[in-house]
């Protein structure tokens, strides 16, 4: 009398994650773009926020004949959230800009808000230059 072992189960195939339907773990790019523009925004209207701290902080470092042992307290101020803001839109549109077809919605959101970025880090540029004597 003959016995055949029994058959081998059969290994189940690996599924490659890349196979797998859905966004991809990073975040889609189109919301990349969008939370840009959100944030990009964000950074100029928090300066209503932040200004009267600054002048606050002012009132409190200058003295009566104008001078202030430290000058650069109400720029700072006045611009730490706003440049928060700014930058964290900065480092979502860019890959933003890089991971979208140029003409669509995403790409052109992740651009204003670059522009808008620039406009926020001008502003806080402008002050700091003053206080080093380059204006």
């Amino acid at each position: 009398m003959e016995t055949t072992p029994p058959p081998e189960p059969r290994p189940s195939p690996v599924k490659d994650v890349r196979d797998e339907p859905g966004p991809p773990k990073g975040g889609t790019p189109a919301n990349k773009g969008s939370t840009s523009l959100v944030l990009a925004i964000l950074a100029p209207v928090s300066m209503f926020l932040t200004g009267p701290f600054a002048g606050l902080a002012m009132l409190l470092t200058y003295s009566d004949s104008g001078y202030s042992p430290a000058p650069w307290t109400a720029p700072l101020v006045l611009f730490s959230l706003p440049l928060l803001f700014a930058v964290l839109a900065l480092r979502l549109a860019l890959p933003a800009l890089r991971g979208s077809p140029r003409n669509s919605g995403n790409w052109s959101a992740a651009a204003v808000s670059l522009c808008i970025c620039g406009l926020v880090f001008v502003l806080a540029l402008g002050p700091a230059l003053n206080l080093t004597g380059l204006f």
